[in-house]
């Protein structure tokens, strides 16, 4: 009875650490990866930061334009007044010697309020579109950085899944390598195989475990990456719902000639010789005047001693006016910071061009891989398929004992060579897919 309770216990505890690792188990299909990441990767939370940033430096450039309302107090002990010298004609008297006096009182205390109000600045309106230009450039960015994180996942993604395969075909491996390692120290025992025969299988069961145990670290080592390329800390053991052969007909696709490049670094360029253009404009627009009018309304407090609760001191007094700053002379600051832009403007339109031409190179040498690719994925998937029936055949002609286990065993390892062949056929045309879509901006 204690033995069955015991026995019954322990099949619980078993239960519970499986249902735990199954817990902490994360299922990824390729869409939840790259969503993941492009809430979590940190170069895409900074690129966003930097795009708000641009974004606050535009309403920054329009509260320019409102009114500029601020106070002052000014608390003031006179412990010795200034002295001033009247000269003694003012009062009418000839040779009457100069008289030295003290205006003022101890106490004086200054509490006004300011007014300012811009009517015409030259620089707001333009300073304003180019912010507005430099917060569009920011979004390009923004775009350029989830571009360049949906293709590191992707091919993380395919990657891992190779591994994952790979593992799968070297266990199996592993598994016909010992069987006929047993069998043939069975036909040993028979006088039907040598010493010979049977260190010579020993020797590929040792190749094809040390072999499958580099698939696996390759594989360990690709789900290490691909969570470090999502950049998820929940995820604790990742689990891949996809296979690698499952994606050739989501991404299937045939180049074309001569399709449009889309690359947002282009939009970038062309951005970024309108914020030159804007600049240079700046420049003129700061031989213009500005105009602004202000105002202002203070209470003055002056007394011998300090009561400033006692109205009969505060002596107010307003005033407003307008102004208007005229630009003279700066000693040719505009006229070089525009040579400046003139200069940083064509090299903007020399570096959109040679962009166009590297992007249509890069498209031409993706286009030529994902042909080469594709061509080798119907070699393989052929190849894979004829050697597949052939092993129905030798299988057959094995049991009949038509062949002997050494021809089986050639053809089984030619069917595990060319299965590897064509898994990693299948990951390079999508890789190839992957990079060729990158390389026209449609990614």
């Amino acid at each position: 009875m204690k033995a069955t309770k015991y026995i019954f216990l322990i099949q619980l505890f078993l239960i519970s650490v499986i249902l735990v690792g199954q817990n902490n188990q994360t299922f990824l299909s390729l869409d939840d990866a790259i969503q993941r990441s492009l809430a979590n990767r940190y170069d895409l939370k900074i690129q966003k930061i930097n795009t708000k940033i641009s974004e606050t430096q535009v309403d920054e450039v329009t509260t320019r334009n409102l009114p500029q309302v601020t106070s002052d107090l000014d608390v003031r002990y006179n412990n010795q007044l200034q002295t001033n010298v009247i000269p003694g004609s003012v009062f009418g008297i000839p040779n009457s010697p100069n008289k030295d006096v003290q205006f003022g009182t101890k106490y004086n205390t200054l509490w006004g309020v300011n007014l300012n109000q811009t009517v015409f600045n030259p620089l707001n309106r333009s300073d304003k579109k180019i912010a507005d230009i430099q917060s569009e450039y920011q979004r390009l960015n923004e775009k350029l950085t989830e571009t360049t994180i949906k293709q590191e996942v992707t091919e993380a993604y395919f990657t891992a899944l190779l591994w994952k395969e790979k593992v799968l075909l070297s266990a199996e491996n592993v598994k016909r390598a010992e069987e006929m390692y047993e069998v043939t120290k069975d036909q040993l025992s028979m006088a039907q195989a040598t010493p010979y025969d049977v260190r010579r299988y020993k020797i590929d069961e040792e190749n094809a475990k040390a072999s499958d145990e580099q698939n696996k670290r390759n594989y360990e080592l690709s789900l290490s990456d691909l969570a470090y390329k999502i950049s998820d800390d929940s995820i604790k053991t990742l689990v891949l719902s996809d296979k690698i052969t499952d994606f050739i007909q989501q991404f299937s696709l045939v180049p074309k000639e001569n399709e449009e490049v889309k690359r947002t670094e282009l939009s970038q360029e062309k951005v970024q010789l309108e914020i030159y253009r804007l600049n240079i404009q700046k420049q003129k627009l700061l031989y213009l005047p500005s105009l602004s009018v202000y105002g202002n309304y203070s209470y003055q407090y002056l007394n011998k001693e300090f009561t400033p609760f006692t109205s009969a001191s505060w002596y107010p007094f307003n005033y407003f006016g307008v102004k208007a700053s005229f630009p003279i002379f700066d000693g040719g600051l505009k006229s070089k910071t525009r040579q400046e832009f003139e200069l940083k403007s064509q090299l903007s339109k020399f570096n959109y061009n040679k962009l166009s031409r590297d992007f249509k190179q890069e498209v031409k040498s993706a286009q030529t891989t994902l042909n080469n690719a594709l061509i080798d994925l119907d070699y393989q998937k052929k190849n894979l398929e004829l050697i597949e029936e052939l092993y129905k055949i030798d299988a057959e002609r094995f049991k009949n004992g038509a062949i002997k286990q050494v021809d089986l065993t050639s053809t089984a390892y030619t069917l595990q060579q060319t299965q590897t062949n064509y898994l990693n056929s299948v990951y390079n045309y999508l890789v190839a897919v992957v990079r060729y879509k990158k390389a026209l901006g449609l990614l």
